[in-house]
């Protein structure tokens, strides 16, 4: 079980609202790009097994305690685990920018 305290969750907030507005700090474009250009349907993005690896590795991420060990997980991940966590990122950013109102990045 990972532990993870109230200061790496609000970094992760932190890093979430950036991105909201176009701030990518974690994430190439062309990895952004070539990631989501790809529909979650052809990836049966939400079967149980890939809900089960996105709950490890986005707690493994957030629990990071800085900017530069949350960039050093993310060049240690293989490319697929690396997509899919990409993919949650952004998932989690799109419906925190739904949840705000109106306004849309």
């Amino acid at each position: 079980m990972v532990y993870i305290d109230k200061n790496q969750l609000n970094e992760v907030e932190y890093l979430f609202n950036q991105s909201a507005q176009g701030l990518h700090l974690l994430f190439d474009n062309e990895d952004i790009r070539r990631v989501l250009s790809r529909p979650t349907e052809e990836i049966d993005f939400f079967s149980f097994e890939n809900v089960q690896k996105i709950q490890k590795i986005l707690s493994d991420f957030i629990a990071k305690s800085s900017l530069q060990s949350k960039m050093e997980f993310l060049e240690n991940l293989d490319q697929d685990t690396y997509d899919l966590l990409l993919r949650t990122y952004f998932n989690i950013v799109e419906n925190s920018i739904y949840e705000k109102g109106p306004e849309k990045h």
